[in-house]
Order: C-alpha cells, then sequence, then structure tokens
C-alpha cells in the first residue's frame, strides 16, 4: 500500500520552494490580500495628496477614496487578466504554429507557470501599484523562458501589436513595458521560477489506473481531468494542496461524469489511514473546481474604470507626480558604494 503522507515522489515535493514557500491556508491567504489592500490604498491616498500640493487640487483625492478596490476586486481583476494569458498564449502559438517556436507540449507548462507566477505576484503586490495587463504579459514571457520556449521579445509582441493594429487604435504593447517588469516580477516570485502543475501526475493516474477501467472511458475521464485541472489553475487550489493531489480530486470529479467509480482504484492504492486523510482534500479540491466562476468581461471593465481612478500616481509614467520623482532621480549625482 502506498501511504498518503509517505513515499519519494511526496517527499521529493516538500523539497520544492513551492512546497516551502508559496503553501498557504485559505485564513492566510485572506489575511494577507486584505492587509496588501489596506497597504496599496493608503499609498495611493498618500501619493495623491503629494500631487495635489503640486496642481493644487484635491478632486483625485475624493474620486479615488469612493473608488478604491476592495481585495474582492481585485482578485476578480486578476482573475479576468489570468483568463487573457490563455487567449494570448493560443494567439501565439497559432501564429508561430509552422516555426516550432512554441511546441505543442510545452503549452499546457506555459500557461500553468504564467498564471502561477502571476498569482504569486499578487501575493505580494496590489493593482493600485501594477495594474494586471503588463504584467499578465510580463509573467508569460518570463513563462516561456522557464518552460525552454524562449522567443525573442520581437517575436512576443507582434502578434499583440498586430491585434491592436488592426482594431484600428494605438499600438500600445511595447518591448520596454514587459522589459522593464521583468526584475520586478521574478524579485516578488522570491527569484523562485520552478512550478510544478498537476497535469503530469494526472496522466501519470491515468496509466496506473488503466488496469481497473476500460482504457476508452478512462480516456474520456483523463480528458476531462485535463479541464478541471486548468479550471483549478485560476483558484487558490496551488496554494493550498499539492498538485498529486489537485489531479487526484480532477479525475475524481470527471470520473463521476463517465460512472466511473474511483473509490475502487483509491481503495487498491491506498491504506485506510491515509484514505482517512486523502478523502476530505479531494471533496474540497472538487468543490472548489465546481464552484469557480470567472470574471465577466462586463465586471473586469467596470473594476478597470474605478482602477483609473484610484492608480497609484508614484508607479504611473504619465502622472505628474511620478515625472517629478524621475525628473529628480535623473539629476541626482551617483554615488558609488565604495566612495
Amino acid at each position: 500500500m502506498v501511504s498518503a503522507e509517505s513515499g519519494s515522489k511526496l517527499q521529493l515535493f516538500e523539497q520544492t520552494s513551492q512546497f516551502r514557500h508559496w503553501r498557504f491556508t485559505p485564513e492566510t491567504l485572506e489575511t494577507l490580500r486584505a492587509a496588501n489592500n489596506k497597504q496599496g490604498a493608503d499609498r495611493v491616498l498618500h501619493a495623491l495628496r503629494e500631487e495635489a500640493h503640486m496642481d493644487q487640487s484635491s478632486a483625485r483625492i475624493s474620486e479615488a477614496t469612493t473608488n478604491l478596490l476592495t481585495p474582492h476586486e481585485e482578485l476578480q481583476l486578476i482573475n479576468h487578466y489570468l483568463q487573457m494569458i490563455i487567449r494570448t498564449l493560443n494567439g501565439l502559438s497559432r501564429k508561430y504554429r509552422e516555426t516550432n517556436m512554441l511546441k505543442p507540449e510545452a503549452i499546457n507548462n506555459i500557461k500553468a507557470t504564467a498564471i502561477n507566477y502571476m498569482k504569486r505576484f499578487y501575493l505580494h503586490n496590489v493593482v493600485f501599484d501594477y495594474p494586471p495587463k503588463n504584467i499578465m504579459l510580463t509573467c508569460l514571457y518570463l513563462a516561456t523562458k522557464a518552460e525552454n520556449s524562449f522567443m525573442k521579445i520581437e517575436d512576443f509582441i507582434r502578434p499583440l501589436q498586430d491585434a491592436e493594429g488592426r482594431k484600428g487604435g494605438k499600438v500600445q504593447t511595447q518591448s520596454s513595458s514587459i522589459l522593464d517588469l521583468e526584475f520586478v516580477v521574478i524579485q516578488s516570485l522570491q527569484f523562485e521560477l520552478a512550478v510544478h502543475h498537476p497535469y503530469r501526475p494526472a496522466y501519470g493516474f491515468f496509466l496506473d489506473m488503466q488496469p481497473y477501467y476500460d482504457v476508452a472511458v478512462l480516456k474520456t475521464a483523463y480528458d476531462r481531468t485535463v479541464h478541471f485541472n486548468d479550471i483549478s489553475l485560476f483558484t487558490d487550489l496551488v496554494f493550498l494542496y499539492q498538485p498529486s493531489q489537485i489531479a487526484l480530486g480532477a479525475f475524481k470529479l470527471a470520473a463521476k461524469e463517465v460512472n466511473i467509480d474511483i473509490d475502487v482504484y483509491l481503495a487498491q492504492r491506498f491504506d485506510a489511514r491515509a484514505l482517512e486523510v486523502l478523502y476530505p482534500i479531494l471533496d474540497d479540491i472538487q468543490d472548489i473546481i465546481s464552484g469557480f466562476k470567472n470574471t465577466t468581461t462586463n465586471e473586469a471593465r467596470a473594476i478597470d474604470r474605478k482602477l483609473i481612478l484610484c492608480r497609484n500616481p508614484e508607479k504611473n509614467p504619465a502622472s505628474m507626480l511620478y515625472q517629478k520623482k524621475a525628473a529628480e532621480q535623473a539629476d541626482s549625482p551617483y554615488v558609488s558604494d565604495s566612495d
């Protein structure tokens, strides 16, 4: 029998930075996000008061105060841009299908890594300081490197610029808007770029289950498991459970759709004590995946409009405060650490 709390695979995962530094309880995540949101809102109001002294107008302070995003609204907006990772990656894949620049077998890992990077980033940052669009693109670009699918930045942004041009508007996506954020993102990731996903464990379970079930039916369940693994990326499951547990919970959910009793397999592969620990975990994973809801485009637009009014001017290159501080910094003489 294989215990749910032992075995070389589990011990190996426990040695990863993902296990050691990126695991939380739901309560810890809620507290962390609320604290970040409060600190971010305070920074916005402080910076706006500083900017008000420059233009002798306090109108923006009252606008920002009434439009400050809540932690839930931040999550909704981030979730919308997490979905945009998939659309952007699909566009890149279509653009370079013939060049083998993005190998089909790497797409799932690039997608999952980029989403994970963005979710980790916003555990330490807020959208007031870093609006999600460019962070999303930076995380996706970093993920192509981390998953051995490196692209030149010119190749990465070309399809995005082409799409913007077809809409008749100004081309907004520039290489500098991504490259300038690379270090900011990597620093927020604590320089830990390795990410473990549920896709490989799911395929391992698919192979291991074949002696117990009709393979054709099991393949249908496996395909649905991949779909549920995709959904899991947008939830907090990656912060709560191990990839193998997420994969097994997704498989259990998929098995119900094709009338496969996964408990038969589990009873053969895990002892009673391990199952007592495992079943509540699998139930929670299934509930979270089943209960996930996307942010609608209309919801995201409404939140985006509020964000325009409460963005931190100190981090906004278009603001008077940012330009003033950038000019002051440029005028300041460089002092070497060795001086």
